[in-house]
Parts: structure tokens; sequence; C-alpha cells
């Protein structure tokens, strides 16, 4: 009896250490699959961060490093408060999108005043592969400082920096046919297009009619790859809007003001919800005048502070689920919260900017 109970407690204890082993083993294991999780969402961290100074185009945009190990994007605003919450870090979808390299920086040609090349020392924002040859140097470097420019001025504008560049690859054709073949080949249309971004294939063909027309063409395409890498999935009006904004930037970095010339037919812009809701509009013959008052509507808007805090604001929560777009009503909730008079001041501004061409025209 004395025997069994001995065995009995051997048994047990036995059973006891096994358990315990293969809990321990468990915790191993679950710790390490939950750390290769972690270790995944956060090599996706730090696309984007607050810009501590502004850059110009003859210095290195410097990149800020403050920002949380798990943290993909930083409010902006709300990071200069002391007591600020930190974001939520998120996974870069399955969603076809342009791939993400390091940031680096670069030697820049430009042309000096004298007619000479010199050379200046620049963040590299991007990739930039073209089916351009050597007879196209020049447009090619000016192209380059095109897009830098670009990129410098959404950084300095909205007081962010890029932590990633991104991969541009634009393909150029010198007469029509050879345009609407290339886009027909790649399983696109080409009719009433000079330019086209394919966003599965991170693809932008351009027709080149003129020099700068060529140029800027591809500024507005690269704009939408930058979108498509950075913010995601955008409705028309600020996909179209920001590209046409940007793609008249100078070497310099300046954006000219807009030109009035366009929208002389309308006493009134079209109002801020019709840009909103006009998705389908978009495929129909007010196509022209939705460019054209949605380019209005960026230089509007990144003319005051409080529009710069709400094409911030649209970038970040964009940000959040990149393969869908935002939801239209949390746009009119931003508009509303960040810049309630929004729609009064751009009646102003638009009234403002066309008398003044017109007077100025008349003169």
């Amino acid at each position: 009896m004395n025997n069994r109970k001995r065995y009995l407690k051997v048994a047990a204890i036995v059973v006891l250490l096994i358990l315990v082993f293969f809990s321990g083993k468990f915790y191993s294991m679950s710790k390490n699959k939950y750390g290769s999780i972690d270790k995944n969402f956060t090599s996706h961290s730090g696309f984007i961060s607050q810009s501590e100074k502004p850059c110009n185009v003859d210095e290195i945009c410097t990149t800020t490093h403050n920002i949380e190990n798990n943290s993909r994007i930083v409010n902006k605003y709300n990071h200069q408060k002391q007591n600020s919450h930190k974001s939520k870090y998120l996974p870069r979808k399955s969603c076809s999108r342009p791939p993400f390299m390091d940031i680096t920086t670069e030697k820049q040609a430009y042309i000096k005043p004298d007619g000479l090349k010199g050379y200046r020392i620049g963040k590299k924002y991007y990739d930039l592969n073209t089916n351009l040859g050597k007879n196209d140097e020049a447009f090619f470097d000016e192209l380059n400082l095109k897009l830098n420019s670009a990129f410098q001025y959404i950084e300095n504008q909205l007081g962010i920096a890029f932590n990633q560049a991104i991969t541009l690859n634009i393909v150029f054709k010198a007469t029509r046919t050879g345009y609407e073949d290339y886009v027909r080949e790649q399983g696109a249309s080409p009719e009433g297009s000079q330019g086209i971004y394919l966003s599965k294939k991170n693809l932008a063909i351009v027709e080149i009619r003129k020099y700068e027309q060529g140029l800027n063409t591809a500024v507005h395409e690269a704009t939408h790859a930058l979108n498509e890498a950075y913010w995601g999935r955008t409705y028309r009006f600020f996909n179209e809007g920001l590209a046409e904004y940007l793609e008249v930037v100078t070497t310099k970095g300046d954006i000219p003001s807009f030109d009035f010339s366009w929208l002389t037919q309308q006493q009134y812009p079209k109002q801020i919800s019709t840009l909103l809701f006009s998705e389908v509009d978009w495929h129909r013959n007010q196509s022209h005048q939705l460019y054209q008052n949605s380019k209005a509507l960026f230089h509007f808007l990144m003319s005051d502070t409080n529009g710069r805090k709400v094409v911030w604001k649209i970038m970040k929560q964009e940000m959040e689920d990149p393969c869908r777009k935002l939801p239209k009503d949390k746009i009119v909730e931003i508009l509303f919260d960040v810049f309630p008079n929004h729609q009064q001041e751009f009646d102003y501004w638009f009234s403002e900017g066309l008398q003044s061409f017109l007077n100025r025209r008349n003169n």
C-alpha cells in the first residue's frame, strides 16, 4: 500500500514537471511568434514624421528621428503637445502600392544663372526609371529638379518629412500614335489624355507634345504615384487637385498663382461639397471644369493655415486604411472641424482672384 502511494506521488511529480516544461516551451514559442509580428509592424513604421524645420532646394532636408518606434505616423498638430496621445501602429495593407526604400541623399544637377551646370546635395525622395536617352539629359535633369521641388514643397508647406522613398516609372512617347498604342498595350484607354498613371503597375505614361508640357505632365502623373504610395486611395478631387496644383512647380520650389483664365466662364466656383461628391461626373463632359475647380480648391487650401491643416488631416486619415477611400462624411467632418467657414472663404478667394485677373486683362 505504501509502495502504491509512493508510486502515485512520483507519477504526479513527473506529470507536473512535464506540464511545466511544455508550458514554458509554448510560452517561448508564443513570444517568438508575436515578436515576429511586432517586428513586421515596426518595419512599416515611420513613413512620415514631423519636420523639425523647413528646408530649401539648396540644402539637405533632414529627417527627424523622434517618432515612436511603433508609430506609423505622428500627428504634427498634436506632436507639439506634451501629453499628446501615441498613434496606433498599423501594418501596410495588401493592396497594390509602389514599393518603399530608405531615404538617402544624392548629387543633383542644375543650371546656374551663367548657363553652366552645377550640382547640389539633395534628399532622394524617389528612384526614377524612364526610357529617356542620352539626348534627353537636359529634360531628365529638369524633371528631377521639378520632382524634388514638388516633394520638398509638400514637406515645407505641411511641416512633415518623408522618411521613405518611392519608385517612379515613367515612359515617354514623342508621338500621339506611339502614346495611344502603348497605353492600349497596358490595357487602358488613352482617350482625352496626354498622360496616365496606372496604379496597379505603378507606371506613368506621358505624351510629349512640347518641352514644358512634357515636364508638367510627368510631374502630374508622378504626383498620382506619390498619392498612391503615401496616402493610398483618394477621391478624384483630392488626387487630381493635388496633381494639378503641383505640376507647375518651378525648379526653385515655387507654385505660380492660379490661372483664372481657365474659369472666366464661371461666375462662381463649384461648391466644395459638389467636388467631394462628383466622382461620376469626372467621366462626363464636366471633367474639364472639375479639374480646374479642384486645382483652384488646392490653391485656396494651401494658401491658408486652416486649409493646410485640412489637407494634412485628410492625408493622415487616408493613411490609416490606404486600400480604401476615406468616407466622405469623414472629409466633411474634417472640413467643418478644422475650417468651419471654408465655403465662405473659398468663395471670397475665388471672386477676388477672378476679379483681379479680369481687371489686369482689361487694362
